[in-house]
């Protein structure tokens, strides 16, 4: 108890009340949004919404300044050239009716020119400790959660997102974002990274989100390329106890959802070789891809437009499948981009998706570097094989997640040592 009232101290009051009122909001904005992706989602949409428009009301005042290096700028590009793109796909695609709404939901990827000035007026090593930090926290109050959904008899567990798709990228996520605080040199902070790492498997497996599980082996050659350059202070044989004990209980407790899950793919699976018209999860996969592909070859430079997403998908498949395709994208996000944008929308998500590693490996060379490398790397390998076989972007969830963590990633210099959150 002593240790989370010091953290509060440090993390709502730092250094006794002699800092900036700028690095006491970063401070708390950072923590509030490390711990509620997995509890209610739309709170990260608001502190970006806000984060944004008091950077833009601070550069306007002439508070803050638009402080980038070229290397920011390069990232901040990036991230802008795909809702540019979106946007003008929209304009050159007849109706109209719906623009405004598109441009708003496109607006958390210009955040970094308003947010990454404002983060910069906090210390050095002083936010990214925090975030990792509070992704742990936030997991395991998530995990026991969504334990609860699933003893009411839920099927897969949603946490407080409305969605389990949704709940498995977030678990998957910050589960291996809180790992990385096994680097901590607090004892607390290492058992709060174990335990977080855990609790986001645990909010994987429950949810039944089959492309995370896809993510589970990438990020293991991620921490073993991250620790076995910079280490932790951890002793193995006690990694090695609680890991066992932890990897048991996450396999009786995930069983139940994992084989239901598993059944259920075997049976689409099956399903495949019927002729009677039924539509799976699978089969409707396999027919928003195909009609996606032949929109796309028939129209692959513009697009078609956001707005004309689906119309221009179903368009392509059988009159018969398409009045149980209720979709809002195509469970892929480079072929939803495609259809979008044409090649050109293609190109700008996977310049966007490019920002974060950019970001990281233009530092200089330390022990900054090498953690936003491996946040990065978290980040992006996440959301490129759970995008691949559902969502990717385009949810209000998602888009301020991936917006924030490449301003985060950015905010430090690459020698930064980072050190605990409570250092006393």
């Amino acid at each position: 108890m002593k240790y989370f009232k010091q953290l509060m101290t440090e993390a709502l009051y730092p250094g006794n009340g002699t800092v900036s009122a700028h690095d006491r909001n970063n401070g708390i904005a950072v923590f509030l949004f490390a711990i509620l992706p997995g509890l209610s989602p739309n709170f990260n949409a608001f502190i970006l919404l806000a984060s944004m428009l008091w950077g833009a009301y601070s550069l306007a005042t002439g508070r803050l300044a638009l402080n980038l290096s070229r290397s920011d700028r390069l990232v901040a590009i990036g991230m802008s050239i795909y809702p540019l793109v979106m946007i003008a796909s929209i304009f050159i695609n007849p109706p109209y009716s719906e623009e405004l709404q598109w441009i708003l939901r496109l607006l958390p990827f210009f955040s970094i020119w308003l947010v990454l000035p404002r983060m910069r007026q906090s210390p050095d090593g002083r936010l990214v400790p925090l975030f990792i930090l509070g992704a742990g926290i936030g997991m395991i109050v998530t995990f026991l959660l969504s334990l609860l959904q699933i003893a009411f008899l839920m099927d897969r567990a949603e946490g407080g997102t409305t969605n389990a798709a949704l709940l498995g990228i977030i678990g998957i996520l910050f589960g291996g974002i809180a790992l990385l605080n096994l680097q901590s040199t607090k004892s607390v902070e290492q058992r709060i990274a174990i335990l977080g790492y855990a609790a986001g498997l645990g909010c994987v497996l429950l949810s039944g989100t089959r492309s995370a599980w896809l993510v589970i082996p990438v990020h293991v050659v991620i921490f073993l390329w991250f620790f076995r350059k910079r280490g932790f202070h951890l002793s193995l044989r006690s990694l090695a106890i609680t890991g066992s004990l932890l990897f048991v209980g996450l396999v009786a407790l995930g069983s139940g959802p994992v084989f239901y899950r598993i059944q259920e793919l075997q049976e689409n699976l099956t399903s495949l070789e019927r002729t009677d018209g039924e539509i799976t999860s699978l089969s409707a996969r396999f027919a928003l891809y195909k009609g996606a592909l032949s929109a796309i070859s028939k129209d692959p430079l513009t697009g078609y437009g956001p707005q004309n997403r689906m119309t221009s998908v179903l368009a392509e498949l059988p009159d018969n499948i398409r009045p149980q395709l209720s979709f809002t994208h195509v469970h892929n996000g480079f072929l939803t981009a495609g259809i979008d944008a044409g090649i050109f929308g293609i190109a700008a998500l996977s310049l966007m998706l490019a920002t974060p590693v950019i970001g990281a490996w233009r530092k200089e060379a330390g022990p900054g570097r090498d953690l936003t490398i491996a946040l990065a790397l978290l980040l992006v390998s996440s959301y490129v094989i759970t995008g691949s076989f559902g969502i990717m972007f385009n949810q209000k969830a998602l888009d301020p997640i991936f917006a924030y963590l490449v301003a985060l990633i950015c905010a430090d210099r690459g020698s930064t040592l980072f050190g605990p959150v409570v250092s006393s």
